[in-house]
């Protein structure tokens, strides 16, 4: 196995941090033993000097108090030599008086005599420009009947020491180097047996961190310890774990996600702090959501301002009573019941809150036709019921006795009998219709004798100048059943020839799809809002009235319309605009069963 050498890798770090500690052992041995041996050959030279010089000191003070400079110099010479350097003679002033082996043309000043004038000795290395290399030096006093006279001060090369030395750092030069390397042999077998293991395991949790649980860790050093080992069996351990775990979180995830992408109830829920924790399909398609909002503050998503209000409620109080509420969209009549409370952990710990809210438009929309059914039917009642009435007290109690009025009467009664008997139809044919009752019985029908049938009736019930055109070829042909087909373009023409202006223009046209045919009929009528066209198609449905002054509709003729076309195993369409007309068409299979 091949380790990763790059500065980061453990392997890499224990290395280095062998060798280092191993180098600053190593340095501190070292600089510990040359500082020790140095200071011994010092404290050495030092004794050595001072014994030399204490032999003769006493006749070097006996000649300075005599004045004898010839035995001064001797004296100094004698010094010099057992010392194998130099010997200065300073008087109190700090002034070079003698010397040996130098003469001096200038009086030389000494710094430093004070010390040695107080009785001291001193003693230190310097380099001086008097002297070409470095020296050691030790000052002593030179006294006479107690009392300090002049200042013996002694120079030693110190070469023969810094050979020594020197020869010593070289000796521990290669006893470290040597170290170096018996220490990095050592610490990369040891640093293997402990890197490879962990380098095992990383990989291992490498593998798991990506989704592959399961992996184990396999442990082949001789090396590793028994630490390592536990490690390895415990994470081998956790991996085997985890991998359960997992499968049983995706597999109770999967179940989750199915169930509340199959809801048609949306679904969101928040965190304590507020935060969209949860969506589903059904949320996101009710509230228009463009992109996932987890994380998202309940805040900042467009939502109706009751449901927000509430989400703060729960989240404020941490404690929140189920309620329930509707909120409506007036301009796309949509209406939801939302459902809202908190949610708490097992051990009481508050989590969050969620909202379901339940589509209830076609229930309201039920709701409301089935109100406006019964409004619908007492006024369609109630109206011709009044005039039949009211024409026949006024027959009955002989106030019109001229005939022609009388007829005139006759005729809004036979008129309203007419429109009770067209509401009962209808009414019937649609529950009809819905009970399965209805056998298409369908034939082949030429287009031209439907479209002609139609024509006799358009004139019947036709505006003043109205007017009807046909387009279709000559020979086309649908199959269906006559009678359904001609009361699905009857109520069509109707609603065309109602809703159009005097001198408005109808086309019914025909056109062959393959094995499919599409009939249309379209008028430049005051055409249907857009907002509406999606309700028209409902039973009992009514546009605006005040759009229709004077027009009387029970609302039943396109939903019987929608009902026969749908029995065809056909399809419907519209396409208006308001104030430029309308165009209804429906498109039908056109082949033998």
């Amino acid at each position: 196995m091949k380790f990763n050498l790059e500065k980061d890798s453990f392997f890499t770090k224990l290395i280095f941090r062998f060798l280092i500690i191993t180098m600053i052992v190593v340095l501190i041995f070292g600089f510990s033993v040359i500082t020790y041996f140095k200071t011994f050959f010092i404290e050495q030279k030092e004794a050595q000097i001072h014994k030399n010089s204490n032999a003769v000191i006493d006749y070097l003070a006996e000649s300075k108090i005599e004045n004898n400079k010839q035995e001064i110099v001797n004296w100094l010479s004698i010094i010099g030599q057992l010392n194998e350097g130099h010997a200065w003679l300073v008087n109190e002033k700090g002034v070079l008086e003698y010397s040996y082996p130098y003469s001096f043309d200038e009086k030389k000043v000494f710094s430093g005599y004070e010390t040695i004038f107080a009785g001291n000795s001193i003693a230190r290395e310097i380099n001086s420009d008097d002297f070409e290399i470095t020296m050691q030096f030790v000052g002593l006093p030179v006294k006479y009947q107690g009392e300090v006279i002049a200042a013996l001060l002694v120079f030693t090369p110190v070469e023969e020491i810094n050979s020594i030395i020197e020869h010593v750092f070289k000796i521990m030069l290669s006893i470290s180097l040597f170290a170096l390397f018996f220490i990095l042999f050592i610490s990369y077998y040891f640093s293997r047996s402990l890197a490879k293991p962990l380098h095992n395991m990383g990989l291992v949790a490498s593998q798991i961190s990506q989704g592959k649980y399961g992996k184990k860790v396999e442990i082949k050093e001789k090396g590793a310890s028994q630490e390592v080992k536990i490690l390895s069996e415990s994470i081998n351990l956790m991996s085997q774990k985890l991998k359960q775990t997992i499968e049983s979180l995706a597999e109770e995830k999967n179940k989750l996600k199915y169930v509340l992408s199959g809801m048609a109830e949306g679904i969101i829920a928040v965190n304590h702090l507020g935060e969209i924790i949860l969506t589903n399909k059904a949320a996101a398609e009710i509230f228009d959501f463009k992109a996932d909002l987890q994380g998202e503050k309940i805040t900042e998503v467009n939502l109706d301002s009751e449901v927000k209000e509430n989400f703060k409620q729960i989240i404020a109080s941490e404690s929140f009573a189920s309620k329930q509420l509707v909120i409506s969209r007036e301009k796309t009549k949509e209406y939801y019941l939302v459902h809202l409370t908190e949610i708490k952990l097992q051990d009481d710990q508050f989590w969050g809150g969620v909202a379901i809210f339940h589509d209830i438009s076609e229930r309201y929309r039920f709701e409301k036709l089935q109100r406006e059914f019964v409004a619908n039917v007492s006024h369609e009642l109630k109206s011709p019921l009044t005039s039949i009435k009211g024409s026949a007290e006024i027959l009955l109690d002989g106030i019109i006795e001229n005939e022609a009025q009388q007829k005139e009467y006759l005729k809004m009664i036979l008129k309203e009998s007419n429109s009770l008997a067209h509401l009962i139809d209808e009414t019937l044919t649609l529950a009809e219709i819905d009970s399965g009752g209805v056998e298409l019985n369908k034939e082949k029908i030429k287009v031209k004798t439907l479209f002609q049938d139609l024509e006799i009736f358009f004139d019947n019930i036709k505006k003043e100048e109205q007017s009807l055109e046909f387009e279709f070829e000559a020979d086309l042909e649908l199959y269906a059943n006559r009678e359904k087909i001609r009361q699905v373009l009857i109520n069509l023409l109707t609603n065309s020839v109602k809703y159009s202006a005097k001198k408005g223009k109808i086309k019914l046209k025909a056109l062959q799809m393959a094995e499919k045919i599409k009939i249309s009929v379209s008028d430049n009528g005051i055409g249907i809002p857009k907002a509406e066209q999606k309700n028209i198609w409902e039973r009992f449905y009514k546009i605006d009235k005040a759009r229709t002054p004077g027009e009387r509709s029970s609302g039943l003729g396109l939903a019987i319309v929608k009902q026969i076309i749908q029995e065809h195993q056909g399809k419907l369409a519209l396409k208006s605009q308001v104030g430029e007309g309308s165009t209804f068409s429906f498109i039908l299979p056109n082949k033998v069963d």
